[in-house]
């Protein structure tokens, strides 16, 4: 069971510090970022206001992918392209979960120095 959890962990942490490593204008790719960004803007994307409706919530998804494959746009920035489209509800949520996955990352930082020492 431990093995598992090391493995999980390890996973995360290696992720995280791809994150953190992209951080915007934290790195001299920044510019390439924006360019991405305003290519990602281009399509002229619906926002997604988070009402209930899930066949236009797929239909919405569908076209966001769409664009990040053919933009092979890596995680991080499918999950700031993406929620840069969200408005309205989806905004407001998405606004409120950010302090909760901040906390994930403290967790997962201060786990990594407690095993590292």
């Amino acid at each position: 069971m431990a093995g598992r959890n090391d493995v999980v962990i390890a996973a995360a942490l290696e992720l995280v510090a791809q994150v953190v490593g992209q951080q915007p204008y934290a790195n001299v790719g920044a510019n390439a970022e924006v360019k991405m960004l305003e290519t990602f803007l281009r399509n002229h994307l619906p926002t997604f206001k988070g009402r209930y409706n899930p066949d236009g919530a797929q239909t919405w998804l569908k076209e966001i992918e769409r664009i990040f494959r053919v933009m092979q746009c890596n995680e991080v920035q499918r999950v700031r392209f993406g929620t840069h489209m969200l408005a309205e509800e989806a905004d407001d949520w998405w606004v409120s979960i950010l302090p909760t996955l901040d906390k994930g990352v403290e967790l997962l930082t201060a786990l990594c120095l407690r095993g590292s020492s």
